[in-house]
């Protein structure tokens, strides 16, 4: 024990102070503290503190919740995600005044903040503007902020900002299939973004506002996260829903409770350790009365931790996220360490894909995200041209005076001329201003030709006309089409055989229309989007840049399921592991839960339980696992 902790004893009272040098007690005691087994399983099955007398519990179970080894699982670093996001060179107002770029917002998403609503509602509170200070600082992501995001007044608080952007970027980690392509839905992530940023750029480019670009650069930035996460290479096959599937639904449920009967022994090995060793020398023969009150107590504080973690279905899935993040973690940082043969429809020859800080590893992988990028936000200014274009007409163009009755086609044609087409877009504009109004197509041609023939031909100058007017924002609903073949000539005389060559054209006003208020603003609308459809998608561009594993060039994943697992995935889930308990030992060890505490007039202390445990998984993680579920990896 260190000084500091033998002050606290000292302030803990005479009798803690005053107590002996601890004895030892033989392995064949069955009642005798072990602290060979003080590896407290809690932390896979206890996810929020419980208010009950033992502060071991609670600090454990606090531990175990909001601060255990985070499984999380790697993408590209912040850094990286800010660097792909930057290539666009836009900064974005992510809510009253605070101004990132685009790359920082990038990497923001998805990792920091869990949706584009909760980044734009941090910004509205000074607590919410130092929690985005708190998750820029946590991902190391550098580059000027433009705006007030307030710094900590204290050490403490500054601490205290620190300690929750950490659990809310672990929180995120724990169940993160949307940042998978081939095994989640990072694509369908990106599209469900792109699909509204660009409507938003579109209705920019209509209401001729600028400023309502922003908004759309905004949801395409926070979804570009998840466009540059599926060009990773752990995160291009690794089955992530399919292991947490597996996990959650079937294994964990089954070890569940040896799970709580191995957390619970252990709890009691360590509580009873370190209440026998502050023991007088006349107390410690009790050994069966001193196990049985820390049972009593104990016991009773597991079930309680469990009822307020949410109960059995609840800490079970806590468990079946963890092992998951174990196993596709351990895949993922393979895959990105290896590097993954890829292919794209743009890019049909092989190339090397990696991930994780070697963004640089191959030029040609980072032009490939970048090209994508590129093509994600050239849609929004597209969309944006396009809404623009639409503006001009719906407030530019005057109403026609008049509308043409009757348009003309070329010999054994169904293509509109130029002027059939000029023609036919000012009855669509005529239809903008008068939205009661249905039209009527028939389509005629001259006798030269076979009836059959001559019917087709009617019916495709009238579906040409058709085109146009939708094109033009008419709703197809407000069309009727036929054909009347050479049946309805206008002249027998050959020399005028053109004038049977002709759609005739009627209108009539519908009252139900009408009153349904259908507003020439309403007709722009309906035109702007589908030019949109036509023009950017979807399908939209950047689709055709992500990568797939190309066939025959990579080595089968392994078996992933428990009970099945082999090298080299148990070293990789192994190696896992200890990094994740080394990187985050002294962040959990500080934790003030884990402070010194009197319980039952002696001195528990949660720090030394803590960091057995982690010393005991850190020497065998798998097998340690392997007990604590009561079946091995292998």
């Amino acid at each position: 024990m260190t000084r500091q902790a033998e002050t606290s004893v000292d302030r803990a009272g005479p009798r803690l102070a005053r107590r002996p040098r601890v004895l030892r007690t033989s392995r064949a005691d069955p009642v005798a503290p072990r602290a060979d087994r003080l590896s407290l399983g809690i932390s896979r099955s206890a996810s929020v503190p419980v208010a009950c007398r033992s502060g071991v519990v609670r600090s454990v179970a606090h531990w175990a919740g909001n601060r255990a080894t985070p499984l999380a699982i790697q993408r590209w670093s912040a850094d990286e995600h800010k660097r792909l996001g930057d290539v666009t060179g836009l900064r974005v107002d992510i809510g009253d005044g605070v101004e990132l770029t685009f790359g920082q917002v990038v990497a923001l998403a998805g990792d920091e903040f869990g949706s584009l609503d909760d980044l734009m509602a941090a910004t509205r509170t000074g607590e919410g503007r130092a929690r985005i200070r708190a998750h820029l600082e946590r991902a190391g992501l550098p580059g000027p902020v433009r705006g007030t995001l307030p710094a900590p007044a204290t050490k403490a608080e500054q601490e205290k900002q620190a300690g929750q952007a950490t659990s809310e970027y672990v929180a995120l980690a724990a169940d993160n299939s949307s940042h998978f392509a081939g095994g989640g839905t990072a694509v369908e992530e990106w599209l469900r973004h792109h699909f509204q940023a660009v409507d938003q750029a579109m209705k920019a480019g209509l209401a001729a506002d600028e400023g309502l670009l922003n908004g759309a650069r905004l949801t395409e930035a926070f979804g570009a996260h998840f466009l540059t996460d599926a060009f990773s290479s752990g995160h291009i096959r690794v089955p992530r829903q399919a292991i947490t599937d597996y996990y959650v639904g079937d294994l964990a449920p089954k070890v569940y409770d040896h799970l709580v009967a191995f957390v619970t022994d252990h709890l009691i090995d360590g509580v009873n350790d370190q209440v026998y060793r502050q023991q007088p020398w006349y107390l410690k023969p009790l050994r069966g009365e001193r196990l049985r009150r820390i049972q009593n107590a104990v016991r009773p504080m597991v079930t309680n931790a469990i009822a307020s973690a949410g109960g059995r279905a609840k800490v079970a899935k806590v468990l079946g996220l963890a092992l998951a993040g174990i196993v596709a973690g351990a895949m993922h940082d393979a895959e990105n360490r290896d590097g993954l043969m890829v292919v794209s429809k743009v890019h049909p020859d092989p190339w090397k894909a990696f991930g994780d800080n070697r963004l640089d590893a191959d030029p040609k992988h980072k032009a490939q995200v970048e090209a994508a990028l590129k093509a994600s936000v050239t849609d929004l200014a597209s969309a944006y041209a396009i809404g623009q274009e639409q503006h001009q007409d719906l407030y530019n163009l005057p109403e026609p005076t008049s509308v043409p009755t009757t348009v003309y086609f070329e010999l054994g044609q169904w293509t509109a001329t130029p002027a059939t087409t000029a023609a036919v877009e000012s009855l669509a504009l005529y239809c903008r201003y008068h939205p009661e109004t249905n039209v009527a197509l028939t389509g005629h041609t001259d006798p030269l030709g076979s009836d059959a023939d001559n019917e087709a031909l009617g019916a495709g100058r009238a579906a040409a006309v058709y085109d146009i007017l939708v094109a033009n924002g008419v709703g197809p609903d407000r069309i009727t089409m036929q054909s009347y073949g050479e049946k309805a000539l206008v002249t027998r005389n050959p020399r005028y055989y053109a004038r049977n060559r002709r759609v005739e054209i009627s209108l009539a006003s519908d009252p139900g229309r009408a009153a349904a208020g259908e507003t020439p603003e309403d007709i722009g609308a309906r035109q702007v989007q589908q030019k949109l459809t036509a023009q950017v998608g979807p399908p939209y561009a950047a689709e055709d840049h992500f990568p797939r594993a190309a066939p025959g060039l990579n080595a089968e994943l392994p078996d992933w399921h428990w009970g099945s697992i082999k090298d080299p995935l148990r070293t990789e889930m192994q190696n896992w592991i200890v990094g994740y308990l080394r990187h985050f030992r002294g962040d959990i060890l500080a934790r003030p839960e884990l402070a010194p505490r009197t319980v039952e007039g002696y001195l528990v202390e949660p720090q030394v339980i803590v960091r057995d445990l982690l010393a005991t998984v850190e020497r065998d993680p798998i097998g340690f696992l392997g007990q604590a579920l009561g079946t091995s990896a292998d």
